[in-house]
């Protein structure tokens, strides 16, 4: 393929999510059997050379120093590593990529696996506090809205359906123009759009689909945002990565999980809750 024609791709209008956003309402009830490749090892992304750094970790919308007790290094489920490596790879020797951004980038992962103490610490308290803090004018029912927006519940016990960065089969990632180090620094990033509680609906991979009048900054970002979709869905490797952006959050990819699951209709899911490692509780 030339460069011209993967430039052709990666400029493609990312595809309307209404579809999917139906399909995936109710994804915690989607059948999930706990055979076969339920069993895939979490590992460290640190291995596998991808840079990032737990967003709870750092300074961050809920702890302006990070949460104490939040380890720095990403745990994900083995196969999410090796294909997050792959499309990671590409990226450093794609013509296309560096014609479009003007540099060469690379993945940065925000977040992967959550242990259950942080999903209902960041569920029962961090998050609203946060939000009452932050916007003072909100109602209670308002907060407890937007929190439900922000972060999926917790389950109420082992047996139930996890939430999505409890399996170990999520990550929060975006791009980030290449440097020596793996970790978080500010000013490194491409320009994706908003991530606010006031603007939460430009969140949605196909937001700015739908815009009809958009500043320059904007249009910039819905091609940052075509490019980085394609790149996720396996543009560079000529093949399908497995991976599915949740509809609500750009950010937001998943293989093997639930939301994966009923995003591609598959019979059933197959990671549910990974037990975080010792080092990372």
């Amino acid at each position: 393929m030339t460069t011209d024609e993967l430039i052709t791709i990666l400029s493609r209008p990312v595809p309307d999510q209404a579809d999917v956003l139906v399909r995936t309402r109710g994804m915690r009830d989607y059948p999930l059997l706990m055979v076969g490749r339920s069993n895939d090892p979490l590992v460290s992304l640190e291995r596998y050379g991808i840079a990032g750094q737990s967003y709870y970790s750092r300074p961050n919308s809920v702890d302006e120093v990070g949460l104490k007790d939040v380890p720095q290094t990403i745990f994900v489920r083995q196969s999410i590593a090796e294909r997050l490596a792959d499309i990671n790879f590409e990226l450093q020797y794609n013509k296309a990529v560096e014609k479009i951004f003007g540099r060469k980038v690379e993945l940065y992962v925000d977040d992967g696996l959550r242990s259950l103490k942080l999903q209902q610490d960041l569920h029962d308290k961090l998050i609203p506090e946060s939000l009452r803090k932050r916007h003072p004018k909100l109602s209670e029912k308002e907060i407890l809205t937007w929190r439900d927006r922000l972060l999926a519940y917790p389950p109420k016990d082992t047996h139930d359906s996890p939430s999505p960065h409890m399996t170990g089969g999520a990550v929060d990632l975006k791009l980030r123009y290449v440097r020596e180090d793996q970790g978080y620094v500010p000013g490194s990033f491409v320009a994706m759009g908003t991530r606010s509680v006031q603007e939460m609906d430009a969140a949605a991979p196909d937001y700015y689909e739908h815009k009809s009048k958009m500043s320059a900054a904007e249009v910039n970002v819905r091609r940052n945002r075509r490019a980085f979709y394609w790149i996720m869905r396996g543009a560079l490797l000529g093949r399908s990565s497995g991976f599915v952006c949740n509809p609500t959050e750009w950010w937001h990819w998943s293989y093997g999980d639930q939301l994966w699951a009923a995003h591609t209709q598959a019979p059933y899911a197959f990671y549910g809750t990974a037990k975080p490692p010792k080092s990372s509780i």
